[in-house]
């Protein structure tokens, strides 16, 4: 049952549109042509992206080489004329032009939000596009594979790979390996999607060709005013390739005169992963304008690359070249889907605290594990499809006990705001995250209907989609500038769920946006069984009390009665009585 997913339209012109990955944020180390080497940063997206050194400098490409950015009064980047070097190998003069570019940042970002403004302002609205592609039943998707006159497949025989990577069972064994690292996928795009809808949805990937498009890799990557302003001609050439042997009406499931997808898998590196190769395509998904192919109209597409990492990546051993992982797949899939982004556009939302980082699929967590295991499905998203809905928490004083991927909904007095409590464990698909336990979500995000053109975190400090982290804060990639931050980054992760490695057994008061939630969770315990388990509402455990508050939480001003009932933090609206706070009693 289709909850909340608008299959049926969405708002926009079906012209270009486009939505797309998350720039990878692993450092890149480049030579620069004075021989010194360079290590940059790319952040952004299709939309808009930027590169910057280990201490956030700006940066200008021109050619092959890094130049300190100078940022004009309308927030235009320029090169400067200084070769860039990292900080420890900066002269003098290199030093005064990152001074002077500091004074100027905020007209950079602030352009930035301009554009994005203009962007969304100039997006039709009323009009209808093809739907979304179908999330129930087994519909076909075409995957045509295409390389270019300049870039080739570097797998011997990609329709064996990918046919795989897209469709192998589980029931069969791992992924087969052909000397690609084929195997390092946990499994394959099929398998992801069957395993998040507990079998409801379990696409079919056709793969055809692969064929050779008529002109150079980087005519269909060169970037304008938008990044690859000529992906069009790249879906309309893909297509035209294939249409001696494919049958274009086979995949307009609902006969509606539209194909639901098609997607086309290229030949070599993404530029999401590759900040010194500007012509790279970025790996998106979207609405192009719209071409007959068979009778049918071609409008919605994806795209995304066979290779992972970049061509200036050193793999200490063979293969040199490996198979992408499907995470990046499955990000633009399920924008095909109608899901949104859950990582902010906005560059003041790029704060801590803010979004969902690596722990959702529309946000990082298409690159756990470097993608090759992705992270699943939250739970809010698990609903929205229709898959698996939430569950509402029983407004009782009670002891809970929450299996594997258990999941629980916690109201609100605000409607459209609640938590959602999670048990993560590190199997399966959860494998490779970064921390396990009870992972507690805050949601401010209930539209009426569910569009991939959603900003749902680019309001700073109100969240629409974000976690609760135990450790007390969720950091931004955004704010990752070097290999020692990103170590940080990760590890703070693992602190994120409780009682996590903050050993943080209880919840009191949560502040969200519009709403305070007073519902404290006493006795968090993950057990070695894998379940978690946690009293609600009142601490039915507590002997003299002094024992409900963990010593992280000694001064957290939660107030309780003696009998363990938690009354709030404020004092002076107390009935009289005999209290207890912060582990001791008091008299009102």
């Amino acid at each position: 049952m289709m909850k909340k997913i608008l299959l049926s339209c969405c708002l926009a012109l079906c012209t270009l549109a486009a939505w797309a990955a998350k720039a990878n944020p692993i450092p890149v180390t480049v030579t620069q042509s004075d021989g010194t080497q360079l290590t940059v940063y790319q952040y952004g997206d299709e939309h808009f992206s930027w590169i910057s050194t280990a201490d956030g400098t700006l940066l200008t490409q021109v050619g092959k080489d890094f130049y300190i950015a100078e940022i004009g009064k309308d927030g235009t980047l320029k090169a400067s004329g200084q070769l860039a070097h990292n900080d420890s190998r900066r002269s003098a003069a290199e030093k005064e032009l990152v001074r002077k570019q500091g004074a100027m940042r905020n007209a950079f970002f602030d352009s930035i939000s301009r554009r994005l403004d203009k962007e969304a302002k100039t997006r039709a609205v009323g009009k209808h596009t093809p739907p979304y592609f179908p999330h129930s039943g087994s519909p076909k998707v075409l995957v045509i594979l295409a390389q270019f006159s300049d870039v080739k497949f570097s797998l011997p025989d990609p329709v064996k790979s990918f046919n795989d990577y897209f469709n192998h069972d589980a029931s069969a064994g791992p992924l087969p390996d052909y000397g690609n690292n084929e195997k390092r996928n946990y499994g394959s795009v099929r398998q992801y999607f069957k395993d998040m809808s507990g079998g409801q949805f379990t696409p079919q990937f056709v793969v055809v060709g692969p064929v050779t498009l008529p002109k150079e890799s980087s005519y269909y990557g060169k970037d304008g005013t938008n990044k690859d302003t000529n992906i069009g001609e790249l879906i309309h050439d893909a297509c035209q390739a294939v249409a001696g042997s494919v049958n274009f009406s086979d995949y307009d499931g609902n006969n509606d005169g539209y194909v639901d997808l098609v997607y086309v898998l290229h030949a070599g590196y993404g530029q999401n992963a590759s900040p010194k190769n500007p012509d790279f395509i970025w790996p998106k998904s979207g609405t192009t304008t719209p071409f007959k192919m068979g009778g049918k109209t071609v409008c919605r597409y994806g795209v995304s690359n066979e290779l992972n990492y970049n061509p200036q990546y050193q793999f200490p051993s063979a293969p040199f070249k490996r198979i992408n992982g499907i995470g990046l797949f499955c990000h633009e899939f399920s924008h095909t889907m109608g899901l949104p982004d859950f990582y902010p556009y906005n560059d003041a939302a790029q704060i801590d605290d803010q979004t969902m980082e690596l722990w959702d699929l529309m946000d990082g967590g298409e690159y756990t594990d470097n993608g090759y295991t992705p992270t699943p499905y939250t739970p809010w998203e698990k609903d929205v499809m229709g898959w698996k809905p939430l569950t509402t928490i029983q407004e009782t004083p009670r002891k809970i006990t929450l299996h594997k991927d258990d999941a629980l909904k916690v109201p609100t007095t605000y409607q459209k705001e609640y938590l959602i409590l999670h048990n993560i464990q590190k199997e399966g698909w959860a494998s490779k995250l970064l921390g396990h336990g009870m992972l507690v979500y805050r949601v401010n995000y209930e539209p009426e209907t569910v569009n991939m053109d959603d900003h749902v975190n680019d309001t700073p400090g109100k969240p629409g989609m974000t976690i609760v982290p135990a450790d007390g804060k969720l950091i931004s990639s955004y704010s990752v500038h070097s290999k020692e931050e990103q170590k940080k980054y990760y590890a703070s992760h693992a602190g994120d769920p409780f009682p996590g490695t903050s050993h943080v057994g209880q919840i009191g008061s949560i502040r969200l946006n519009h709403s305070t939630v007073n519902k404290p969770l006493f006795h968090i315990t993950e057990n070695t069984d894998g379940t978690i388990t946690f009293e609600y509402l009142k601490d039915l455990t507590a002997a003299g009390i002094n024992d409900i508050t963990t010593e992280q939480q000694g001064t957290d001003n939660l107030i309780y009665t003696l009998d363990g009932r938690f009354v709030g933090t404020d004092r002076t609206v107390l009935p009289p009585g005999i209290y207890i706070q912060n582990r001791k009693k008091f008299v009102k």
